[in-house]
């Protein structure tokens, strides 16, 4: 998602900041409540608990717009990369993964415990411009003020993160490749059946939307 235009990303932030303090009760009934434009990295903490689990883990907009964004990948790395006879099998099995808003689609894997935490396997965006949400955050739990207009409308930044921020662009930049015939142990998750049947995705813990591609081109993964 980080590869979206920075607009794109931030409406999808601002849905989810909304979606948050009405989900909580009220703005002072929300502990935590971020949504970084940048990073994609997101987090909402009601001051009930007993609130904050009524929302399913498949209902939160920045979850329904991660697992859209993997789906739309991974059907146009099957549109690209199979000829026509296989396309429909390729369709079908991403379909199947990318149950979006149904308890069986994915658990965001951007969901972080601080704004300015990057969730695994960030990628930067190409578009760092930044844009202001059109209400404010709330970073955590010392901040009990019900005034959407005395909190920030955008992540802090210091200028450790944006050293670490050009550290990743560095990193980004020189991507390594690795075939298929590395140990299965360190395998993600199984290959898509018949589109990913040369190479398979490296890492622990990789976003839906770089997981999709990967899975559905199966030709070449990043780690």
């Amino acid at each position: 998602m980080t590869l979206r235009p920075a607009e794109e990303r931030a409406r999808a932030c601002q849905e989810q900041v909304s979606f948050c303090y009405s989900a909580c009760g009220s703005v002072a009934r929300t502990n935590t409540n971020f949504c970084n434009v940048q990073t994609m990295g997101w987090d909402c903490a009601c001051e009930s608990k007993a609130t904050e689990a009524k929302v399913r883990h498949y209902e939160w907009p920045m979850a329904i717009a991660e697992c859209r964004a993997a789906l739309n990948m991974c059907n146009d790395g099957c549109a690209a990369s199979l000829d026509a006879q296989k396309r429909p099998l390729c369709f079908t099995s991403c379909a199947s993964d990318y149950q979006c808003s149904t308890p069986a689609a994915p658990v965001s894997s951007l969901r972080v415990k601080s704004a300015n935490e990057k969730p695994a396997g960030y990628v930067p965006p190409t578009d760092s411009k930044v844009v202001e949400l059109s209400m404010g955050m709330k970073f955590g739990t010392g901040n009990k003020s019900g005034d959407l207009g005395s909190l920030p409308k955008a992540i802090p930044q210091d200028d450790a993160d944006q050293g670490s921020n050009e550290d990743d662009n560095r990193r980004h930049d020189s991507g390594k490749y690795r075939p298929h015939g590395i140990d299965a142990n360190e395998g993600h998750r199984a290959q898509l059946s018949e589109a990913g049947a040369r190479w398979q995705l490296v890492g622990s813990s990789v976003p839906l939307y770089v997981l999709a591609g990967a899975l559905a081109l199966g030709n070449t993964v990043f780690y």
